[in-house]
């Protein structure tokens, strides 16, 4: 799936909008929170769909609803929803232990075999220290404060003075760079990364993007792929080295 310039720019200010609005305002998150703690699990279901179909886009909403998704024995869409969740908090500890434990009960499994190199892991949860959004505040701050020292060098009349102030600039300039190319890979990936789950009972993966097609392979319930493109009533998808065709978007779900 292609994206240009004008999308990137739009999901940027969608994130820093979204961070003055508020999400409760939809009355079904309460009415939820309050089936979900009297175990009536299909209640919640509906109450926070309603929520998150008519426009709410939160964190701890899409987690609920997969907490909710996985208490009523629906994996897949209880995948989907830990993975929507993680998508607006990379760094959140408790999605990531949900999401790990109901990947590891899908019946496909992906070769993940490979040695974790440790100075890539350490530099990955750095870049996921800070959610996007609180990057772009970061960087916000950044300009400002560099601005007010800018304006500090010129008010300084001793040369120590204005060479700490040209250091603490050339400092934060760096930093502003390193927290810039982070936000900036976050907002690539999340313009051109497009993930899918298998939220039916099971997704045929067929040779083209009709009915009449070849069956190449059947995915199980909960199984997350690459998605490539849509193509109607179908999403072209790859998953690991082999797998790669065709499947229903009425039989999965993409992250978003």
């Amino acid at each position: 799936m292609k994206f240009g310039l004008k999308n990137v720019l739009i999901a940027v200010f969608a994130l820093v909008v979204s961070g003055f609005c508020t999400n409760n305002e939809c009355s079904g998150i309460e009415t939820g929170t309050k089936a979900y703690n009297d175990g009536d699990f299909e209640r919640a279901i509906d109450e926070w769909r309603t929520c998150a179909d008519n426009g709410t886009t939160d964190a701890d909403l899409f987690y609920n609803l997969g907490n909710a998704y996985f208490r009523n024995g629906n994996l897949g869409f209880s995948i989907f929803y830990y993975k929507k969740a993680l998508r607006l908090r990379a760094n959140d500890d408790d999605i990531i232990h949900n999401l790990k434990f109901a990947q590891a009960m899908t019946k496909d499994k992906v070769d993940e075999d490979e040695e974790e190199n440790p100075i890539l892991s350490t530099l990955f949860k750095i870049h996921h220290a800070l959610s996007l959004k609180a990057q772009l505040f970061v960087l916000l701050a950044i300009v400002w404060i560099i601005a007010l020292v800018c304006i500090g060098r010129r008010l300084v009349a001793s040369e120590k003075g204005k060479n700490v102030c040209t250091g603490f600039v050339f400092a934060l300039t760096a930093f502003f760079c390193v927290v810039g190319a982070s936000a900036a890979y976050k907002v690539i990936v999340l313009e051109t990364e497009v993930t899918g789950v298998v939220t039916a009972k099971d997704a045929d993966v067929t040779s083209a993007p009709n009915d009449k097609a070849q069956t190449l392979n059947t995915l199980s319930e909960g199984t997350s792929f690459e998605v490539l493109d849509v193509q109607g009533n179908f999403a072209s998808i790859r998953l690991g080295e082999k797998v790669k065709g065709f499947v229903k978007l009425s039989e999965v779900g993409i992250v978003e």
